[in-house]
């Protein structure tokens, strides 16, 4: 390449000319920073940040009042009748197998004798509550054609008193118990209840008491971040990237963009020997600019 020390002044002016030449040519693009090439696709969506701590518990609510009391059930349907009480009958004489029922009870008026329970038509041997009258004796002596009249008795009639009356359980047999003497007899009364009826059907359940109101939610978890850190250009022709630098629930993505292809050399047609290469103008020592040489 000439200097300006070799040059004459007929080739300086040469250059002049071709320098005004050039301004007036359209500015070529600049080869260095090509035109910006076209967007890359869109980098993959960052990692879901970890989801935050659960907040504690709320305050169990306070518990529901409590339901009504259901209706009462229908009363149950009566129950069976049961077995007919045992009664005590008297007679002046010693009872027929025939009088009374199972389980009742004789009392024979003279002689004073109490008869029972009854068993398979059999009243049993009977308990003797007075004593034994004297068998009467015919005198042999006669006043006057007359029987002399024996001496009055003296001896206390006997008497029969009721103790106490106990119910006893339903299937058992009846008992009757003398607590006194023969002569003043006390009868304690044992008397089976009747079989119990079948209970009546049980009511509803009231409804359940409303649920307490629910505790106040716990605090939310903290939430992911992103941001954002270098931002740096690639070779032209190659991939946009994104690269997350930090951390799942802490992201720092840094991007790389690739520049544009280069531009190409501006072409010039003032003369022959000059050229142009990224950007700069070489003139050979035989120029010919304008049909001229220098």
């Amino acid at each position: 390449m000439a200097t300006k020390e070799d040059l004459s002044l007929a080739q300086v002016t040469a250059l002049v000319r071709l320098k005004n030449k050039i301004d007036s040519l359209p500015k070529p693009i600049d080869g260095k920073n090509g035109k910006p090439g076209t967007q890359g696709p869109t980098g993959p969506k960052g990692d879901k940040g970890v989801q935050g701590s659960k907040g504690e518990q709320g305050v169990k609510g306070n518990k529901g009042e409590q339901g009504k009391e259901g209706q009462r059930g229908p009363e149950g349907p009566k129950g069976i009748k049961g077995d007919p009480g045992n009664k005590i009958i008297s007679g002046s004489k010693q009872p027929e197998p025939t009088q009374g029922d199972e389980g009742d009870f004789y009392v024979q008026k003279k002689p004073l004798v109490f008869y029972g329970p009854k068993r398979l038509e059999n009243w049993g041997d009977g308990i003797p509550l007075s004593k034994e009258p004297k068998d009467d004796k015919d005198s042999s002596l006669t006043l006057a054609g007359i029987l002399p009249q024996g001496d009055t008795g003296s001896g206390s009639s006997a008497t029969v008193a009721v103790g106490t009356t106990t119910t006893g359980n339903a299937g058992t047999s009846a008992s009757v118990t003398n607590t006194g003497t023969s002569s003043a007899a006390v009868f304690n009364f044992t008397i089976p209840r009747g079989t119990n009826g079948t209970n009546g059907t049980n009511g509803t359940d009231g409804s359940d008491g409303s649920d307490g109101a629910t505790g106040a939610t716990g605090a939310a978890g903290s939430a992911a971040t992103i941001a954002i850190g270098s931002v740096s250009t690639g070779a032209a022709g190659s991939s946009a990237s994104v690269t997350n630098v930090g951390t799942a629930n802490a992201a720092v993505l840094t991007f790389s963009i690739p520049r544009g292809n280069a531009g190409s050399d501006a072409t010039v047609t003032a003369g022959s020997g000059i050229s142009v290469s990224s950007g700069e103008v070489s003139i050979a020592t035989n120029a010919v600019i304008d049909g001229g040489s220098f």
